[in-house]
């Protein structure tokens, strides 16, 4: 499951983005954050949101 690319069908939602932010906090953030990941996720969900209303067109920043 880990190799499979991930093809989004349709719109993604809030929650599915806030579940993945708390997924990634809890997965990748720091020992003292992994405690109570909500503020941590919270945090990632919050830069999400002000990339993507930046740029709406625009999905990478830069290519290799």
């Amino acid at each position: 499951m880990a190799n499979e690319k991930f093809e989004p069908q349709g719109q993604i939602t809030d929650v599915e983005i806030k579940l993945e932010c708390l997924r990634l906090a809890t997965e990748f953030g720091p020992e003292f954050d992994r405690q109570d990941p909500i503020d941590k996720a919270q945090t990632y969900f919050d830069w999400v949101k002000k990339v993507s209303s930046d740029n709406p067109k625009r999905t990478a920043r830069k290519k290799v």
